[in-house]
């Protein structure tokens, strides 16, 4: 075999290996690329189902100073408190929102998140406060909001009623279009209480409608309310909140009227409101005249948004024994306790975005029957992520 032969054959064997080699390595990188495109696209993925999470919550801890005296009888306490809560609302369509929140309370709490620091350092619940389905359509021109599960009241609320804690469990929906300086709402809620098997239920089903209309003198609101807390006039019936001082014989069918003005002041927003609601169901015998429960107050400013900024409120309440379901209503004021009167009273200064330190003041009496006073001091530090 001749040298040109030989050099010939090899140059041909080093093409082939390195075509093999070439192609060995294209293979290679190929599989490697296609892996990281795999790692990207999950991490795409896990980014995609991040970004429909909106987190909010907010922890307060708290000093709390009550006292009680009826005659003869002085009790007074101090304690710590704590309140933590945590959620999220997730998008998961252009107009549906799912929503939860977990909050400290436990399974047995409904108009309060507070635990008392106590108990040798023990661990605290932390449970279900909200869990929910959100769907905004637009209808007719109106911004519709349909819901259901565990939130907030769908209304526009007092704590003569409604305790800012509580959050009902059915579905509810709500109405809103503008007409030029002119607002008007429409709110329904089905709210599931109490669930008895064998007996009724009770179930709370409320109605509201609200005007707004903005004006050279001011914004002004007016809300009409029908609350009808159905199948509580039993005498066989125990409902959740025993502690209730409505008679268990008396119909509660909430009537209740809101009223509302406000405008900037030096800078800071004034607001003055006044509230009317009366029990228009059949009351127990000897109870027809405690059916009503009002309150006047103002507020003025807004803290927690940066330093130095301010808020302070007053409000005087009444509230007769046979006026609310109580159960529901403001745990602060006079214990939770309807058959009150007296002064709410706050004050808060901002210490920076989303923190603020807070003080409020309780001063109630009976209503009517045997004296009783209760007064409650709060210092709250809060802060607000």
């Amino acid at each position: 075999m001749s040298k040109t032969v030989i050099c010939q054959f090899l140059i041909v064997l080093m093409v082939i290996w390195i075509a093999t080699g070439s192609i060995a390595s294209g293979n290679e990188y190929e599989k490697r690329l296609r892996t990281l495109e795999d790692k990207y696209e999950s991490k795409i993925a896990v980014l995609d189902i991040l970004e429909r999470f909106s987190w909010d919550g907010d922890l307060r801890v708290r000093l709390q100073t009550e006292s009680t005296n009826t005659p003869g009888v002085s009790d007074e306490r101090v304690r710590g408190r704590l309140r933590f809560r945590l959620g999220a609302t997730i998008h998961m369509l252009k107009d549906l929102d799912i929503g939860f929140r977990m909050a400290t309370g436990g399974l047995s709490a409904r108009d309060s998140g507070n635990v008392t620091l106590d108990g040798g350092f023990t661990h605290r619940a932390f449970d279900l406060d909200r869990a929910f389905f959100r769907y905004q359509p637009r209808v007719a021109g109106w911004k519709t909001v349909l819901q259901g599960g565990k939130f907030k009241p769908p209304f526009m609320t007092s704590e003569i009623i409604w305790d800012s804690d509580v959050m009902v469990e059915g579905i509810g929906q709500q109405f809103s279009r503008k007409f030029g300086d002119t607002t008007l709402d429409a709110n329904f809620g089905q709210f599931i209480y109490d669930e008895f098997d064998p007996g009724d239920d009770i179930i709370i089903l409320g109605y509201q409608g609200i005007l707004s209309q903005k004006t050279s003198l001011g914004k002004f609101k007016i809300a009409v309310a029908y609350y009808d807390v159905q199948n509580t006039e039993d005498l066989a019936t125990t409902f959740s909140g025993s502690s209730t001082l409505l008679s268990n014989t008396s119909e509660v069918k909430m009537l209740d009227l809101m009223a509302e003005w406000s405008e900037k002041i030096a800078g800071q927003e004034l607001k003055l409101y006044g509230e009317y609601t009366q029990n228009t169901g059949d009351l127990a015998s000897g109870n027809a005249d405690l059916d009503t429960a009002w309150q006047l107050g103002f507020k003025y400013g807004s803290a927690g948004k940066k330093f130095g900024d301010y808020q302070l409120h007053v409000i005087h309440r009444v509230v007769q024994s046979e006026a609310v379901f109580d159960v529901i209503s403001d745990s602060d004021f006079h214990e939770g306790l309807s058959n009150a009167r007296g002064f709410e009273s706050g004050a808060s200064i901002g210490l920076a975005k989303g923190v603020k330190l807070t003080f409020y003041y309780f001063d109630s009496q009976e209503e009517r029957g045997t004296q009783r006073d209760h007064k409650k001091f709060q210092t709250d530090l809060n802060f607000n992520f």
